[in-house]
Parts: structure tokens; sequence; C-alpha cells
């Protein structure tokens, strides 16, 4: 199994740029840019390379609904593929340094797992996690 980070602009190099800053390269993850000359199709045709060595994929995409987030949604029809979006650096640090990507099997899996790391890793300094209190129920005071 492979990540594949991927989004408009230098996204994926970025990111690939901050990993190897704070932790060197991690085994299995690839990154890919949709830079300002490129269309759909040869974005498309670089997914499809990748893929092509490694059938499953969890594709780490900047923005839900962008065209790289279209095209990696599009390879769901031939290969085991998870497209998720909106996670950070941290996220991909925690899952691709704990993980043995080669071996896992289940891309669901890890994309939940990128999921609820980054969904962990997001905070306010100063401010505690406070629970999140529903006001249309009447506390009995």
């Amino acid at each position: 199994m492979q990540i594949i980070v991927t989004g408009h602009g230098n996204f994926g190099t970025g990111i690939e740029s901050t990993v190897k800053l704070l932790a060197g390269s991690i085994p299995d993850v690839r990154y890919i840019d949709f830079s300002a000359n490129m269309n759909e199709q040869e974005l498309a045709n670089k997914f499809e390379e990748l893929l092509q060595v490694d059938p499953k994929a969890v594709f780490f995409c900047d923005l839900i609904g962008g065209t790289p987030y279209k095209q990696a949604v599009y390879k769901k029809e031939n290969y085991e593929v998870a497209v998720i979006a909106g996670c950070n650096v941290g996220s991909l640090l925690e899952v691709g340094l704990q993980n043995n990507l080669k071996d896992a099997t289940d891309v669901h899996v890890i994309a939940q797992s990128l999921v609820e790391a980054a969904k962990n890793g997001i905070q306010e300094f100063g401010v505690r996690k406070t629970q999140i209190i529903d006001e249309s129920e009447e506390d009995g005071i």
C-alpha cells in the first residue's frame, strides 16, 4: 500500500519538504503536485503510473472537490483506493512512521487513522478541549 500526497500548486512537494526536514523519508509515501502548467489528464496519468506499481493507495488531498481529489476518486473504479482531504503534516508523520505501509492491507483503516490523527492534532494554544454542551437540554437545576 502507498499514500499519495497530492494537491494544488506545490502542496505535495511542500509536504514532502517538511516531512524530510522533520523525519527524513517515509517509506511508501509519494508526493504529486498539480501545478499550473498541468491539465487533469496529466495528473490522472501520474496517478495511474503509481497505481500500476502498487494498486492499493490512500490519496491524501489538499481540498475536498478539487481536481486532485476528483481524479483520485475516479481511480476507485479500478483500484483499491481511499481518498481523504484536509489532513496535515502531523497526521502524515504519525501514521506514516507508525505503520509499515507495505504490509498494510486495508486502505480504509489507514485513511481513518490519518483523519483521526489530524483531528487530534488540531488545537488552539492555551485553550483546553472542553465537552460540548447541548443547550437544548435542561440541566435540572
